[in-house]
C-alpha cells in the first residue's frame, strides 16, 4: 500500500499544486462542485482520481473526503469527538436554507432534466410564507446576507447584477447535503411547533443558533 509521501511524489509539479489549491478551497468552501465552472470541474476530477491521497492527507485534519455521484466533493468530520467543520446559522439563515433545500428536492424529485436547477424569489417567498414569515425578510438585508453566505460555501448562486424580475437563485446539488435530512426534519417540525405556539415576531424563535455542515471562522 502507498504511503501518503509515495503517492504526493508520483504527482507532476503541475499537479501538487492542483493538490494544493482543492485542499484550501475544501478548508475554505467544504464543497466542491463540478458543474459551477471550469474550474471546479478541474478540480472535482482531480480530487476524484487522486480521492485516497486527499483522504489520507486530510484524515489527519479529523475530515473525510467523500464524492458524490452527482458531482459534489465534500468535507465532513470523521469524528464525533472532533467538531472541525460547522458553520453556525442563525434561525432566520436555518430556515431560508431549509427552504431552498425543499425546493430543490421538489425539482429533482419532480424529474427536472434541467442541468442547472435553479428557483425564483417569489419561489422562495412562498415557502418563506409556509413558516409564516410573510414579508419578514428584505433582499436587501437578511435574505441577501443569509444567500451571500450559503454562496460562500458554493450552496447556490445568485447574480445581483441582473434585473429584479429576471433574478434567480442556482441550487447547487451541494444544498442537499448541507444538513441530514434527519437533522432537516427535525428542525422543520421544531420550527413549526415554535411559530404556531409564539407567532413570527418571537425573540426566542429567531434568536437561537443552528448549526450546518461548513467552515466555522
Amino acid at each position: 500500500m502507498s504511503t501518503i509521501n509515495e503517492m504526493w511524489d508520483d504527482l507532476t509539479a503541475s499537479e501538487q499544486l492542483v493538490f494544493k489549491k482543492c485542499c484550501r478551497r475544501l478548508l475554505k468552501e467544504t464543497f466542491i462542485v463540478r458543474d459551477i465552472d471550469d474550474d471546479n470541474r478541474k478540480m472535482f476530477f482531480f480530487v476524484k482520481s487522486n480521492e485516497g491521497l486527499f483522504s489520507d492527507y486530510l484524515n489527519l485534519m479529523g475530515f473525510d473526503v467523500v464524492v458524490k455521484d452527482n458531482g459534489v466533493v465534500m468535507l465532513q468530520n470523521n469524528s464525533a469527538d472532533v467538531v472541525v467543520s460547522k458553520q453556525r446559522f442563525n434561525k432566520f439563515q436555518s430556515i431560508i436554507l431549509c427552504c431552498l433545500w425543499t425546493l430543490y428536492m421538489d425539482k429533482v424529485q419532480s424529474g427536472s432534466l434541467s442541468k442547472q436547477i435553479t428557483t425564483t424569489f417569489p419561489e422562495l417567498n412562498a415557502e418563506l410564507e409556509k413558516f409564516e414569515f410573510k414579508g419578514a425578510f428584505d433582499v436587501k438585508s437578511n435574505l441577501k446576507t443569509a444567500l451571500q453566505l450559503f454562496a460562500r460555501y458554493n450552496l447556490i448562486f445568485v447574480n445581483w447584477n441582473a434585473p429584479d424580475n429576471e433574478r434567480l437563485i442556482v441550487l447547487y446539488p451541494s444544498i442537499q447535503f448541507a444538513l441530514d435530512e434527519s437533522e432537516f426534519a427535525t428542525f422543520v417540525t421544531s420550527v413549526r411547533e415554535r411559530m404556531m405556539n409564539a407567532g413570527p415576531q418571537s425573540e426566542d424563535v429567531t434568536d437561537e443558533a443552528f448549526d450546518a455542515e461548513g467552515e466555522e471562522e
